[in-house]
């Protein structure tokens, strides 16, 4: 039985007063409300699902079946490759689920009226914000983390990778090769389980992977330097981050509450 969301849990959720979020469905201009609190208790209320009356809740089931996918530009053209990649292989597993997807990018960051769901990948913090503001659908992160826990975050097994690596490589030395982000989050996370990172941008940084072992995630490096490398490769692309991905949206599609929103795959 699914549970009852309250004004009162909209409120917790949004770290304001019940009076707060009233003005805020009443949209009452009499009452100064800054502009933040108000779109942080629209997205609570969106995320929790709190419908005032029959009538809201029965515009919360409606569904068009597509997903706004947001990604960044690319100059980069071994990042803009892994990006074709996963596009290609998503296109593909949402059809099958019965969904639509609209790629977005970074240039377009207003509000998206024709999706049911947004999806950021590979995003920072700053844009994934952004898009976060402009719009009051659910919000997911995936290949990136915010520091936000309202937000679903799919990323991969960072710790599940090391431990597979150290077993591989026994004693020996490694480094993770992989390409470069721009969420800072992820790089520090990162950062803080591997001694050896290296960040690759364009094909003159693959010239620059010096250890003979290396530990690959994305699909574009491993044919840049399977041959060259003693590699381990563990595609961060797969059918399980992606089932983690469909089961999170449907989560936050029928703002089904539960305590874990930063999914490990």
């Amino acid at each position: 039985m699914k549970q009852t969301i309250t004004i009162k849990d909209v409120a917790k959720e949004a770290g304001v007063s019940v009076a707060t979020v009233s003005y805020v469905i009443n949209n009452r201009t009499d009452k100064r409300i800054s502009e933040k609190t108000r779109k942080k208790v629209l997205q609570v209320i969106n995320l929790l699902n709190y419908t005032p009356n029959q009538s809201a809740k029965a515009l919360a089931t409606n569904r068009n079946h597509t997903i706004a996918f947001y990604l960044s530009e690319e100059n980069s053209p071994l990042r803009n490759a892994q990006q074709t990649y996963f596009l290609h292989f998503l296109v593909s597993y949402f059809h099958e689920k019965g969904y639509d997807l609209i790629c977005m990018n970074n240039s377009y960051t207003e509000k998206f009226d024709h999706a049911d769901a947004i999806i950021c990948y590979d995003v920072s913090s700053n844009l994934f914000h952004q898009i976060g503001d402009s719009n009051f659908i659910p919000l997911v992160a995936f290949d990136c983390m915010i520091n936000d826990p309202l937000f679903f975050q799919i990323n991969s097994d960072y710790k599940n990778l090391l431990e597979q690596s150290n077993v591989h490589f026994g004693d020996a030395p490694y480094t993770l090769v992989l390409l470069d982000t721009d969420n800072q989050e992820k790089k520090n996370y990162i950062s803080s389980l591997f001694p050896n990172v290296q960040y690759i941008n364009d094909f003159s940084d693959t010239l620059k992977v010096n250890d003979d072992n290396i530990l690959v995630i994305d699909y574009v490096l491993n044919q840049q330097l399977k041959d060259s490398h003693n590699t381990l490769y563990i595609p961060a692309i797969t059918k399980e981050k992606a089932d983690a991905l469909f089961t999170c949206l449907e989560y936050a599609l029928e703002r089904t509450p539960i305590e874990q929103h930063n999914i490990f795959a």
